[in-house]
Protein backbone atom coordinates (compact mmCIF):
# COMPACT_ATOMS: atom_id res chain seq x y z
CA UNK A 1 0.00 0.00 0.00
CA UNK A 2 3.21 2.51 1.00
CA UNK A 3 4.40 1.25 -2.69
CA UNK A 4 1.43 2.61 -4.36
CA UNK A 5 0.49 5.35 -2.52
CA UNK A 6 4.09 6.50 -3.42
CA UNK A 7 3.58 6.08 -7.14
CA UNK A 8 0.12 7.53 -7.36
CA UNK A 9 1.89 10.78 -5.98
CA UNK A 10 5.40 10.79 -7.99
CA UNK A 11 3.42 9.65 -11.20
CA UNK A 12 1.37 12.84 -11.53
CA UNK A 13 3.88 15.25 -10.15
CA UNK A 14 6.22 13.82 -13.26
CA UNK A 15 3.78 13.70 -16.06
CA UNK A 16 3.64 17.55 -15.09
CA UNK A 17 7.29 17.51 -15.19
CA UNK A 18 7.81 16.14 -18.72
CA UNK A 19 4.66 18.11 -19.93
CA UNK A 20 6.05 21.64 -19.09
CA UNK A 21 9.47 20.56 -20.67
CA UNK A 22 7.50 19.58 -23.82
CA UNK A 23 6.16 22.70 -24.10
CA UNK A 24 9.02 24.39 -23.47
CA UNK A 25 10.20 23.04 -26.17
CA UNK A 26 7.91 23.59 -28.21
CA UNK A 27 7.72 27.38 -27.23
CA UNK A 28 11.46 27.58 -28.13
CA UNK A 29 11.30 25.45 -31.21
CA UNK A 30 10.73 28.37 -33.92
CA UNK A 31 13.91 29.92 -32.56
CA UNK A 32 15.94 26.73 -32.55
CA UNK A 33 14.95 26.41 -36.31
CA UNK A 34 15.94 29.53 -36.99
CA UNK A 35 19.65 30.24 -34.88
CA UNK A 36 21.79 27.77 -34.68
CA UNK A 37 25.06 27.45 -32.54
CA UNK A 38 28.35 29.13 -34.07
CA UNK A 39 30.44 26.18 -35.45
CA UNK A 40 33.53 28.78 -35.28
CA UNK A 41 34.72 30.81 -32.33
CA UNK A 42 33.09 34.14 -31.64
CA UNK A 43 36.13 36.31 -32.92
CA UNK A 44 35.57 34.67 -36.19
CA UNK A 45 32.21 35.62 -36.22
CA UNK A 46 32.72 39.44 -35.36
CA UNK A 47 35.62 39.68 -38.16
CA UNK A 48 32.52 38.04 -40.58
CA UNK A 49 30.63 40.50 -39.73
CA UNK A 50 32.61 43.48 -40.16
CA UNK A 51 33.92 42.22 -43.13
CA UNK A 52 30.52 41.97 -44.81
CA UNK A 53 29.51 45.07 -43.01
CA UNK A 54 32.16 47.03 -45.11
CA UNK A 55 31.54 45.01 -48.47
CA UNK A 56 27.73 46.37 -48.46
CA UNK A 57 28.73 49.63 -47.69
CA UNK A 58 31.84 49.23 -50.83
CA UNK A 59 28.72 48.42 -52.84
CA UNK A 60 26.36 51.09 -51.63
CA UNK A 61 29.27 53.71 -51.49
CA UNK A 62 27.57 55.53 -54.87
CA UNK A 63 24.22 55.83 -53.24
CA UNK A 64 25.90 57.01 -49.95
CA UNK A 65 27.58 59.77 -51.56
CA UNK A 66 24.47 60.96 -53.40
CA UNK A 67 23.00 60.38 -49.38
CA UNK A 68 25.63 62.92 -47.83
CA UNK A 69 24.76 65.18 -51.48
CA UNK A 70 21.06 64.93 -50.05
CA UNK A 71 21.59 66.50 -46.93
CA UNK A 72 23.67 69.38 -47.74
CA UNK A 73 21.13 70.07 -50.67
CA UNK A 74 17.73 69.84 -48.39
CA UNK A 75 17.87 70.95 -45.19
CA UNK A 76 15.14 68.54 -43.48
CA UNK A 77 17.60 65.77 -44.21
CA UNK A 78 20.72 67.08 -42.11
CA UNK A 79 19.70 64.45 -39.34
CA UNK A 80 20.60 61.83 -41.81
CA UNK A 81 24.25 62.13 -41.15
CA UNK A 82 23.50 61.62 -37.71
CA UNK A 83 21.48 58.37 -37.86
CA UNK A 84 23.96 55.79 -38.72
CA UNK A 85 26.47 57.09 -35.51
CA UNK A 86 22.97 56.91 -32.96
CA UNK A 87 22.22 53.42 -33.74
CA UNK A 88 26.10 52.14 -33.66
CA UNK A 89 25.80 54.13 -30.36
CA UNK A 90 22.76 52.28 -29.53
CA UNK A 91 24.23 49.02 -30.27
CA UNK A 92 27.20 49.43 -28.53
CA UNK A 93 25.46 49.84 -25.49
CA UNK A 94 24.53 46.49 -25.89
CA UNK A 95 28.05 45.27 -27.17
CA UNK A 96 28.17 42.68 -24.10
CA UNK A 97 25.21 40.62 -25.12
CA UNK A 98 26.01 41.46 -28.65
CA UNK A 99 29.14 39.97 -28.34
CA UNK A 100 28.62 37.45 -26.04
CA UNK A 101 26.17 35.71 -28.29
CA UNK A 102 26.71 32.01 -29.52
CA UNK A 103 24.23 31.54 -31.96
CA UNK A 104 23.53 32.31 -35.55
CA UNK A 105 20.98 32.35 -37.95
CA UNK A 106 22.82 32.06 -41.50
CA UNK A 107 20.05 31.06 -43.68
CA UNK A 108 17.16 33.88 -42.83
CA UNK A 109 20.45 36.25 -42.54
CA UNK A 110 21.07 34.98 -46.32
CA UNK A 111 17.34 35.63 -46.96
CA UNK A 112 16.83 39.26 -45.57
CA UNK A 113 20.45 40.28 -47.23
CA UNK A 114 19.06 38.38 -50.82
CA UNK A 115 16.32 40.49 -50.03
CA UNK A 116 18.18 43.78 -50.16
CA UNK A 117 20.30 42.82 -52.73
CA UNK A 118 17.35 42.11 -55.01
CA UNK A 119 15.57 45.79 -53.99
CA UNK A 120 18.53 46.83 -55.46
CA UNK A 121 19.02 45.66 -58.04
CA UNK A 122 15.15 46.05 -59.30
CA UNK A 123 15.38 49.86 -58.04
CA UNK A 124 15.99 51.60 -61.80
CA UNK A 125 16.85 54.45 -61.72
CA UNK A 126 14.52 55.59 -65.01
CA UNK A 127 11.28 53.83 -63.37
CA UNK A 128 11.91 55.74 -59.85
CA UNK A 129 13.30 58.31 -60.44
CA UNK A 130 12.11 60.76 -57.58
CA UNK A 131 12.05 58.03 -55.20
CA UNK A 132 15.80 55.88 -56.47
CA UNK A 133 17.62 57.08 -53.70
CA UNK A 134 15.06 55.98 -51.02
CA UNK A 135 14.88 52.64 -52.47
CA UNK A 136 18.78 51.98 -52.28
CA UNK A 137 19.10 53.02 -49.40
CA UNK A 138 16.02 51.18 -48.03
CA UNK A 139 17.95 48.25 -49.77
CA UNK A 140 20.84 49.27 -47.90
CA UNK A 141 19.28 48.78 -44.11
CA UNK A 142 17.57 45.80 -45.05
CA UNK A 143 20.94 44.14 -46.09
CA UNK A 144 22.53 45.89 -42.95
CA UNK A 145 19.19 43.87 -41.23
CA UNK A 146 20.69 40.69 -42.85
CA UNK A 147 23.87 40.62 -41.91
CA UNK A 148 22.89 41.40 -38.18
CA UNK A 149 20.83 38.25 -38.07
CA UNK A 150 22.87 35.60 -40.20
CA UNK A 151 26.12 36.37 -37.31
CA UNK A 152 24.10 37.05 -34.15
CA UNK A 153 21.01 35.06 -34.85
CA UNK A 154 17.39 35.97 -34.28
CA UNK A 155 16.54 35.36 -30.93
CA UNK A 156 19.36 38.38 -30.24
CA UNK A 157 17.47 40.51 -33.05
CA UNK A 158 14.54 40.75 -30.44
CA UNK A 159 17.02 42.32 -27.88
CA UNK A 160 18.26 45.02 -29.66
CA UNK A 161 15.74 45.77 -32.24
CA UNK A 162 15.96 49.53 -31.65
CA UNK A 163 18.94 50.18 -32.69
CA UNK A 164 18.44 47.79 -35.88
CA UNK A 165 15.20 49.88 -36.94
CA UNK A 166 16.65 53.22 -36.29
CA UNK A 167 18.35 52.80 -39.43
CA UNK A 168 15.69 53.49 -41.05
CA UNK A 169 15.54 57.31 -40.59
CA UNK A 170 18.55 56.93 -43.35
CA UNK A 171 16.03 56.45 -45.80
CA UNK A 172 15.03 59.73 -47.38
CA UNK A 173 10.98 59.91 -47.74
CA UNK A 174 9.32 58.98 -50.19
CA UNK A 175 8.42 61.87 -52.51
CA UNK A 176 4.32 61.09 -51.78
CA UNK A 177 4.81 60.93 -48.08
CA UNK A 178 7.20 63.55 -48.07
CA UNK A 179 4.48 66.40 -50.15
CA UNK A 180 1.74 64.73 -47.75
CA UNK A 181 4.02 65.47 -44.68
CA UNK A 182 4.89 69.30 -45.85
CA UNK A 183 0.90 70.09 -46.78
CA UNK A 184 -0.41 68.98 -42.97
CA UNK A 185 2.32 70.76 -41.41
CA UNK A 186 1.42 73.61 -43.91
CA UNK A 187 -2.12 73.84 -42.95
CA UNK A 188 -1.47 73.55 -39.38
CA UNK A 189 0.92 76.10 -39.12
CA UNK A 190 -1.33 78.30 -40.94
CA UNK A 191 -4.54 77.13 -38.82
CA UNK A 192 -2.26 77.38 -35.62
CA UNK A 193 -1.04 81.30 -36.92
CA UNK A 194 -4.58 82.47 -37.39
CA UNK A 195 -5.88 81.52 -33.84
CA UNK A 196 -2.47 83.28 -32.11
CA UNK A 197 -3.28 86.24 -34.30
CA UNK A 198 -6.64 86.58 -33.05
CA UNK A 199 -5.15 85.98 -29.26
CA UNK A 200 -2.94 88.43 -29.85
CA UNK A 201 -5.78 90.96 -30.92
CA UNK A 202 -3.99 91.69 -34.36
CA UNK A 203 -6.06 92.36 -37.03
CA UNK A 204 -5.46 90.23 -40.06
CA UNK A 205 -7.16 89.34 -43.23
CA UNK A 206 -6.57 85.68 -44.50
CA UNK A 207 -7.15 83.86 -47.63
CA UNK A 208 -5.78 80.59 -47.36
CA UNK A 209 -2.08 80.74 -46.67
CA UNK A 210 -2.41 84.26 -46.82
CA UNK A 211 -2.18 86.94 -44.36
CA UNK A 212 -2.59 90.98 -44.82
CA UNK A 213 -1.79 92.80 -41.83
CA UNK A 214 -2.09 96.75 -41.20
CA UNK A 215 1.61 97.20 -43.56
CA UNK A 216 2.20 93.68 -44.73
CA UNK A 217 1.13 90.57 -46.23
CA UNK A 218 2.93 87.11 -45.49
CA UNK A 219 2.40 83.85 -46.92
CA UNK A 220 2.85 80.62 -45.23
CA UNK A 221 4.56 78.74 -48.44
CA UNK A 222 5.99 75.18 -48.20
CA UNK A 223 9.30 75.95 -46.75
CA UNK A 224 7.58 77.41 -43.49
CA UNK A 225 5.75 74.19 -42.79
CA UNK A 226 8.66 73.91 -40.45
CA UNK A 227 9.24 70.11 -41.56
CA UNK A 228 12.91 69.67 -40.70
CA UNK A 229 12.33 70.86 -37.02
CA UNK A 230 9.32 68.53 -36.89
CA UNK A 231 11.55 65.61 -38.17
CA UNK A 232 14.09 66.37 -35.61
CA UNK A 233 11.97 66.54 -32.93
CA UNK A 234 9.83 63.43 -33.55
CA UNK A 235 13.59 61.32 -33.90
CA UNK A 236 14.43 63.13 -30.88
CA UNK A 237 11.31 61.87 -29.06
CA UNK A 238 12.00 58.20 -30.13
CA UNK A 239 15.54 58.30 -28.61
CA UNK A 240 14.15 59.98 -25.49
CA UNK A 241 11.48 57.49 -24.85
CA UNK A 242 14.13 54.62 -25.61
CA UNK A 243 16.68 55.91 -23.07
CA UNK A 244 14.55 57.55 -20.12
CA UNK A 245 11.32 55.54 -20.64
CA UNK A 246 10.07 51.76 -19.91
CA UNK A 247 6.62 51.50 -20.98
CA UNK A 248 4.19 51.38 -24.43
CA UNK A 249 1.99 53.78 -23.68
CA UNK A 250 4.54 57.04 -22.02
CA UNK A 251 6.57 56.27 -25.17
CA UNK A 252 3.62 56.68 -27.40
CA UNK A 253 2.37 59.75 -25.33
CA UNK A 254 6.50 61.29 -25.94
CA UNK A 255 5.96 60.95 -29.46
CA UNK A 256 2.14 62.39 -29.98
CA UNK A 257 3.38 65.28 -28.38
CA UNK A 258 5.60 66.44 -31.01
CA UNK A 259 3.04 67.17 -33.62
CA UNK A 260 1.51 69.93 -31.68
CA UNK A 261 4.35 71.32 -30.28
CA UNK A 262 6.32 71.29 -33.67
CA UNK A 263 3.18 73.45 -35.23
CA UNK A 264 2.84 75.43 -32.10
CA UNK A 265 6.44 76.52 -32.17
CA UNK A 266 5.93 77.07 -35.99
CA UNK A 267 3.02 79.43 -35.44
CA UNK A 268 4.54 81.23 -32.90
CA UNK A 269 7.82 81.81 -35.31
CA UNK A 270 5.66 82.81 -38.18
CA UNK A 271 3.28 85.39 -36.10
CA UNK A 272 6.87 86.80 -34.54
CA UNK A 273 8.85 87.37 -37.89
CA UNK A 274 5.11 88.88 -39.32
CA UNK A 275 4.84 91.67 -36.42
CA UNK A 276 8.27 92.81 -36.16
CA UNK A 277 8.02 92.67 -40.36
CA UNK A 278 4.59 94.60 -40.33
CA UNK A 279 5.62 97.30 -37.65
CA UNK A 280 9.63 97.35 -37.11
CA UNK A 281 11.00 97.08 -40.65
CA UNK A 282 10.02 94.47 -43.63
CA UNK A 283 13.19 93.51 -44.00
CA UNK A 284 12.91 90.87 -40.67
CA UNK A 285 10.87 89.01 -43.37
CA UNK A 286 12.88 89.73 -46.57
CA UNK A 287 16.57 89.62 -45.29
CA UNK A 288 17.65 88.88 -42.12
CA UNK A 289 19.51 86.38 -40.06
CA UNK A 290 16.31 86.04 -37.39
CA UNK A 291 14.32 85.03 -40.24
CA UNK A 292 17.36 82.33 -41.68
CA UNK A 293 18.25 81.51 -38.24
CA UNK A 294 14.78 83.27 -35.73
CA UNK A 295 13.95 79.05 -36.06
CA UNK A 296 16.85 77.80 -33.62
CA UNK A 297 15.98 79.48 -30.65
CA UNK A 298 12.71 78.49 -30.65
CA UNK A 299 13.73 74.71 -31.25
CA UNK A 300 15.95 75.08 -28.31
CA UNK A 301 13.03 75.79 -26.22
CA UNK A 302 11.27 72.75 -27.94
CA UNK A 303 13.35 70.16 -26.48
CA UNK A 304 13.18 71.40 -22.79
CA UNK A 305 9.31 70.95 -23.26
CA UNK A 306 9.83 67.42 -24.43
CA UNK A 307 12.75 66.64 -22.57
CA UNK A 308 10.48 68.21 -19.15
CA UNK A 309 8.07 65.85 -20.56
CA UNK A 310 9.64 62.85 -20.45
CA UNK A 311 10.89 63.66 -17.13
CA UNK A 312 7.61 64.01 -16.03
CA UNK A 313 6.88 60.54 -17.34
CA UNK A 314 9.29 59.21 -15.83
CA UNK A 315 8.74 59.74 -12.20
CA UNK A 316 5.01 58.81 -12.87
CA UNK A 317 6.15 55.64 -14.16
CA UNK A 318 8.69 55.26 -11.26
CA UNK A 319 5.54 55.58 -9.28
CA UNK A 320 3.68 53.07 -10.75
CA UNK A 321 6.71 50.84 -10.43
CA UNK A 322 8.46 50.29 -13.76
CA UNK A 323 11.81 51.04 -11.80
CA UNK A 324 13.34 49.09 -9.32
CA UNK A 325 14.02 50.88 -6.44
CA UNK A 326 17.69 52.89 -6.04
Amino acid sequence: MPLSDHLSITAPLEDKKHAGERANRLEGEPTQVLSQPLPFSMKIRNGLSLLLLFAAVAWFWQPLVSLVSLTQQQEHYSHIVLIPWLSLYVLYLDRKAIFASREWSPWLGSLVIGMGALGYWSADAAIFAPDHLSMTILALVVMCWGIFVSCFGIALCRKVLFGLVFLLFMVPLPSFLLEAIIEFLQRSSAEATDILFSLLGVPVFRQGFVFSLSNFTIHVAEECSGIRSALSLFITSLVAGHFFLRSAWTKGGLVAVVVPLAIVKNAFRIVGLSLLANYVDPAFITDSALHRSGGIPLFLVSLVVLFSLAWLLRRFEKKLGYFSPE
